[in-house]
């Protein structure tokens, strides 16, 4: 039930994103493992810091870059990954993330925004 809840407040975001915006977030997973990830995000470039390395998830076909698709609306960040068939939602208005693995499990996050 709280994942369909948090799926319906995630579409139902009214900002927009710019794309002179530039933040760093990190998402604190809350339903399970207490996993983080930290990202960049500056519309249209899209970065994931992973085991102490910057990675960037668009405007490249090189390295990880080609696994992804990342997509800006409004204040929703959706990523998929063809590779793995990942794919996760990042909704900026409600500072919440939502990863879904090929497999059917889902982790739910709440982020904040970082100074790096």
């Amino acid at each position: 039930m709280k994942v369909i809840i948090s799926i319906i407040m995630i579409f139902f975001s009214v900002h927009t994103f710019s794309e002179e915006s530039s933040i760093t977030l990190k998402c604190n997973e809350i339903t399970g493992t207490n996993r983080s990830d930290i990202f960049k995000i500056n519309n249209p470039n899209f970065k994931w810091y992973y085991k102490g390395k910057w990675y960037e998830l668009t405007n490249s076909k090189k390295g990880v870059a080609k696994d992804w698709e990342v997509s800006f609306s409004k204040e929703i960040i959706t990523l998929f990954n063809y590779k793995t068939k990942w794919f996760r939602l990042i909704n900026l208005d409600k500072m919440t993330a939502l990863m879904k693995f090929p497999t059917g499990e889902e982790y739910i996050y709440h982020c904040i925004l970082i100074d790096i």
